[in-house]
């Protein structure tokens, strides 16, 4: 005995109701597809490395940012004789290769800024190098004097580097001290953002782009506009009332 074939009712649609599903589907895909073109990645990604280095006098410590095996800056620590009783101390960092530099401050010093300074292409001042802290001890009297602008102070370095030829921003966090026998400095960590050409904030471990790229006084990029839903019921007028959902 063959089984019954379920019979299924056949409903005949107009042409104009054929058009309007159309003009439906049409509109949902492109509103589909203009939800995915706004869904943008948010995340910077901001590489972060702790570290607890000491750089002893007569010491230093080359630094390779983002880990390539390229030393990308060098801390010097000179401590010893300048003449008679006198004995000076310096703390410095150059760049270890072409295009390399550090933020600096008027009187070419390596800068030291504080916790969340931008670090990027419109930094006002960027060389090779130069002196973050010098000491001076006179071995007769005892006197000593530390002055520059890391003098017992633990702030931030703003670097920037070359990755592949591509500019790259990123930070390093010492901590100096200064007594009347040496200049002792220790690196903290350090940070690089991935991003070529894309600033980063001093001690900031993690960051999404408007973070890493807007400071505080430059506006922060508007957002595209919401587009409206197209309803069934508008969609259901035909191409009238879609054109007018597409100027909206």
């Amino acid at each position: 005995m063959k089984t019954p074939v379920s019979s299924r009712k056949v409903i005949r649609v107009s042409g104009s109701v054929h058009q309007r599903l159309h003009l439906y589907a049409l509109a949902a895909s492109a509103a589909g597809v203009s939800m995915l073109a706004l869904a943008q990645p948010s995340e910077a990604e901001i590489i972060y490395t702790p570290v607890n280095v000491r750089i002893y006098p007569n010491g230093g410590y080359w630094l390779d940012l983002n880990g390539d095996g390229t030393t990308d800056f060098e801390f010097s620590n000179y401590w010893g004789p300048g003449g008679g009783t006198d004995y000076w101390g310096r703390l410095g960092v150059e760049a270890a290769v072409a295009g390399n530099e550090v933020i600096v401050n008027r009187n070419d010093d390596a800068a030291a800024l504080p916790f969340g300074h931008r670090i990027g292409p419109k930094a006002p001042k960027f060389a090779s190098g130069g002196a973050m802290a010098t000491g001076y001890f006179n071995t007769s009297n005892r006197h000593y004097k530390c002055y520059g602008p890391w003098n017992n102070k633990t702030a931030y370095l703003g670097l920037k580097f070359m990755i592949s030829g591509e500019v790259h921003y990123g930070w390093a966090e010492v901590s100096e001290g200064c007594g009347w026998l040496e200049v002792d400095a220790t690196l903290i960590g350090y940070a690089y953002e991935t991003i070529p050409n894309k600033a980063i904030k001093a001690g900031h471990e993690t960051g999404t782009l408007d973070e890493s790229i807007n400071p505080a006084d430059e506006p922060t990029p508007q957002s595209a506009p919401t587009p409206t839903s197209a309803t069934l019921g508008m969609l259901a007028k035909g191409a009238p009332a879609l054109s007018i959902w597409r100027r909206e």
